[in-house]
């Protein structure tokens, strides 16, 4: 009997050596953060992946952080800073969090005077192996704190190949309620695909359809460079005021939720106002998105299973911390 037990003792082992063996063979390549002055290296697989400017004065003074390079598993650049080719839109800083109205504050353009109100580093929470917690302030037209940011992002590699920026964003008022007016300029998250993405892209929505041209859950982007197909896939947290978002998703143009105009402003004759999103004193509004920088179409890279996944990992969290998001 001893001998029996000791037998399969050693079988249950080798199995779970070959198990574990076999779970390595197929996990994700490791992410590390590499901390500089003013910026932050992503690297997967000892691979660049992206860099975040939170800080510097990289090509132009800064006015809001943003993340450049952004690239695929194979290096492919599926970003623009079209700050570095005028005369293109120099505050498109390839992916990064923006509004044109904020209060009556331009966290747009760079073009107000006698400056841009910025949205100003103030310190990192954490930075670790796979993530960083960053506290931000957001200026208001005079240059005064606004509005308090709290920014958790979290980069990740799917086993396919894939990457993904996975962003948190806690917005709380610093002296008086905030509006995000609905404006042309609409944020908040947005990404500009690179131009040969852009040129020629195909969307695909949530919702079955080759457009994103009604509320969904999510939008890809895709489009060719050179010979290879590459995209970008934007989700909305089930949670995310206003979810599904409206989109801006046009040819030669950004990629961005868009919560700002109401998908039945016009049948129900409503005022522009009455897109605006406003965060009252004493209360916080949470938005979370992950970008998902695939290589192939959407449904070569399986974008719908992916959000599922990520929906589903979104509501687990809502069930272990209880409500949080929105404006409350």
């Amino acid at each position: 009997m001893k001998r029996c037990w000791a037998s399969t003792r050693l079988t249950i082992f080798i199995l779970l050596l070959v198990s574990l063996g076999g779970t390595a063979a197929c996990a994700s390549p490791r992410v590390k953060i590499i901390r500089h002055k003013s910026t932050l290296d992503v690297k997967i697989g000892g691979k660049l992946f992206v860099t975040y400017h939170f800080a510097d004065n990289f090509v132009l003074p800064f006015v809001r952080p943003f993340f450049w390079p952004v690239l695929a598993s194979d290096g492919t650049a599926v970003t623009i800073d079209q700050a570095q080719h005028p005369p293109l839109h120099p505050y498109q800083r390839s992916m990064w969090i923006g509004h044109g109205d904020v209060n009556g504050a331009d966290h747009w353009k760079f073009s107000a005077k006698p400056f841009p109100p910025k949205q100003l580093h103030v310190k990192f929470d954490f930075v670790r192996r796979d993530r960083f917690r960053e506290e931000l302030i957001w200026q208001d037209a005079a240059g005064r704190p606004m509005l308090h940011e709290t920014r958790t992002v979290h980069f990740l590699a799917y086993p396919d190949g894939a990457r993904a920026v996975d962003l948190e964003i806690r917005f709380s008022p610093v002296s008086g309620d905030v509006d995000f007016a609905n404006h042309k300029d609409h944020g908040l998250f947005s990404i500009r695909p690179d131009p040969e993405i852009a040129h020629d892209p195909t969307f695909t929505s949530s919702r079955g359809s080759n457009e994103c041209a009604q509320p969904s859950a999510w939008c890809d982007e895709s489009g060719r460079i050179g010979r290879r197909i590459y995209g970008i896939a934007v989700f909305d947290d089930p949670r995310n005021p206003r979810h599904p978002p409206m989109w801006h998703a046009h040819k030669d143009a950004r990629l961005a939720t868009d919560i700002f105009v109401l998908p039945d402003a016009a049948e129900n004759h409503l005022p522009r106002t009455a897109g605006d999103f406003i965060i009252r004193k004493g209360t916080t509004a949470t938005f979370h998105y992950r970008a998902v920088i695939h290589e192939g179409d959407a449904r070569t890279a399986d974008i719908a299973a992916k959000y599922a996944q990520f929906a589903a990992s979104c509501e687990a969290g809502a069930a272990n911390a209880g409500p949080s998001y929105g404006a409350h």
